[in-house]
């Protein structure tokens, strides 16, 4: 699977480059300043936590259920150009949540993203993605 194929992300556009999710700005996902939509710039930090668990997570777990619990954001300046997402999860905390799915078949994962436009950080966000092996 791939972030870029659910129907939501096909339809705001978003592209997978390496471990980045980017976003091309198009007329129809302005707002009424003539910036990103606030709700695009989060369904963009938002694909690109779930890239971060489709390329560490689900190789190990490919039978897992995985669901959004929690999500939080801070704008903190307009898009006015095409914008690109991270996750920076520590690879201290991506361990703890693979040994606690090994041993309990369940966890809680938080993803912190940065999204970018024109090298300027617009906002930040963290992701609570609850993961469960299926049987």
């Amino acid at each position: 699977m791939k972030i870029s194929d659910l129907p939501f992300n096909r339809t705001i556009g978003l592209q997978i480059d390496g471990d980045s999710v980017c976003l091309k700005q198009q007329d129809h996902l302005l707002n009424h300043v003539g910036s990103l939509h606030a709700s695009v710039i989060h369904g963009l930090a938002e694909g690109a936590s779930g890239h971060f668990l489709i390329l560490n997570l689900l190789p190990l777990f490919p039978e897992s259920l995985v669901l959004a619990k929690r999500a939080t954001i801070q704008y903190k300046r307009p898009a006015s150009d095409d914008c690109q997402a991270c996750a920076e999860v520590s690879s201290a905390s991506l361990q703890a949540c693979i040994t606690t799915l090994q041993r309990r078949n369940r966890a809680v994962l938080t993803v912190p993203v940065k999204v970018y436009c024109k090298g300027h950080v617009i906002a930040t966000a963290e992701f609570d993605w609850w993961l469960r092996l299926e049987k």
